[in-house]
């Protein structure tokens, strides 16, 4: 006699679902493309350059999972709603969008310009906005829901002592409303809108900062864990929040930061 997983277990997979992850290549995005083809999904790898994207695909495709690399431009809305469509023609549908695109330019906030904040704002907020808008028009087109997953940060609740981070926290924290504002308008859709907001994560595009022993003290002590994030932590949220499992969960900011949003 066979016996089937139980439905437990069966909620944590995405078997069959289209996962576009844009940022996928990068040192988070990568983790998460790996750890949605682990439970199930088609990957689309998306990003701004086209030879990560291909290889972060072929990497996906040598694990044994079905994926397509995509290329274009976060900061262009038109370029967006065609790189969308052209995955959904590629796969057939879209259940799944986890946006990992992001930027960080520190400038303190006397000497903040224009054009850093305009860019630093366009990264981490325009960007979600326009992407959320084109993966939730096929999902309504479909009937079937979805899930969006955008990744903010601790500083969408807390500022940093001395780093310039105004125009970043601006920004996470914008995201963070408007991830409840699109819960809210496409609830009725069976779409649920979602933010993951870690802590410093051991990622290459980190390490700038991690490298700085002082920095890094500072950081630990804060933590009640007395960790930074890894990739891991990061992927298994994404694939709880992309799965059934949390079906009934919409509008929130889940922080993944070992406590230090609990202290401060």
């Amino acid at each position: 006699m066979t016996m089937s997983a139980p439905r437990e277990v069966n909620q944590f997979r995405v078997d069959g679902k289209v996962a576009l992850v844009t940022g996928g290549y990068g040192g988070i995005g990568q983790a998460v493309c790996n750890g949605l083809g682990a439970i199930g999904a088609r990957v689309a790898v998306a990003g701004h350059n086209p030879e990560k994207a291909a290889a972060c695909a072929e990497a996906l495709r040598q694990c044994g999972y079905d994926a397509v690399a995509a290329t274009f431009d976060a900061l262009s809305p038109a370029d967006v709603e065609r790189m969308v469509d052209e995955v959904v023609n590629h796969f057939g549908r879209l259940d799944i969008l986890v946006d990992a695109i992001g930027g960080q330019q520190e400038e303190r906030a006397g000497s903040v310009t224009e054009a850093n904040f305009d860019y630093i704002v366009g990264a981490n907020l325009k960007t979600a906005l326009f992407q959320g808008q084109a993966a939730a028009r096929h999902m309504i087109r479909q009937g079937t829901g979805g899930k969006l997953v955008f990744f903010g940060s601790v500083r969408s609740q807390l500022g940093l002592r001395g780093r310039g981070f105004a125009a970043y926290c601006a920004a996470k924290g914008g995201l963070a409303i408007l991830c409840k504002q699109l819960a809210t308008e496409w609830a009725e859709h069976g779409i649920n809108v979602n933010v993951l907001a870690p802590t410093f994560t051991r990622t290459p595009q980190a390490e700038r900062w991690l490298d700085d022993p002082e920095f890094y003290r500072n950081l630990i002590a804060r933590i009640p864990m007395g960790r930074i994030a890894e990739t891991g932590d990061i992927v298994s949220a994404v694939q709880f929040f992309v799965s059934p499992a949390s079906s009934f969960i919409t509008g929130q900011t889940l922080y993944l930061d070992g406590g230090i949003t609990a202290t401060q």
